[in-house]
């Protein structure tokens, strides 16, 4: 009887200690703080100005993305005197002559950075188009375009450090290319001055209309 109550009372140790540990193990598991889940933010191709290789640019606000002409053309062009552009409601694709700057004899065609219809003009251009030489990429727009496939199209677009290292060469070999001219006047750092083009001949002009500007795509 005596080694019965014995086994027994070992047992309800033995239980009350097992007991025991699954609890104190449970409240371990319970004080440990899981590793938070970090989900990789999506890019957002809101805000971002992305630049097609004609030397426009494409700005994405909401549903709608204003385009207009980059620094480096602003700069090699020049000051527009005229400037022709599509009528709102135009369908224009992507790639597609869009606008044409004059300047003088002088004639640069852009293409559209992005397909759809055209939903506005900038008209304070139209009626003095040298202010876009004088606006930032904000202010300076030309075009408001409802884009189609926008996604895609963005694909075939330059951004980011990307877009600045294409900017920078563009630049780069621009001086270098034509340092005769426009080497003496170029700014410090050798940043262009307004109208370079001006500084180049005809035939000059043509070869940088299609190496710089893809005019040979346009003709």
């Amino acid at each position: 009887m005596v080694a019965i109550l014995f086994i027994l009372t070992v047992i309800v140790f033995l239980t009350i200690d097992y007991i025991m540990k699954r609890k104190a193990q449970t409240q371990q598991a319970a004080e440990v703080t899981p590793e938070p889940v970090i989900k990789e933010k999506p890019v957002s191709i809101v805000s971002s100005t992305y630049y097609h290789p004609t030397h426009s640019w494409a700005k994405v606000t909401d549903d709608v993305v204003t385009v207009g002409i980059d620094e480096f053309a602003k700069k090699v062009f020049g000051k527009s005197n005229r400037i022709d552009v599509p009528k709102v409601g135009s369908y224009l694709q992507q790639g597609q002559p869009a606008w044409k700057l004059y300047r003088g004899k002088r004639k640069l065609t852009q293409s559209a950075p992005v397909e759809g219809n055209v939903v506005d003009v900038n008209e304070k251009l139209l009626k003095d188009p040298s202010k876009i030489n004088e606006a930032t990429n904000g202010d300076g727009w030309i075009l408001k375009i409802k884009p189609f496939s926008l996604r895609k199209n963005l694909k075939n677009l330059l951004h980011g450090e990307t877009a600045k290292r294409w900017l920078e060469n563009a630049r780069a070999q621009f001086v270098t290319r034509y340092a005769t001219e426009v080497g003496p006047v170029c700014q410090d750092g050798g940043e262009l001055i307004e109208n370079a083009g001006d500084l180049l001949t005809d035939e000059e002009w043509n070869e940088v209309l299609d190496e710089f500007f893809m005019e040979e795509n346009n003709k």
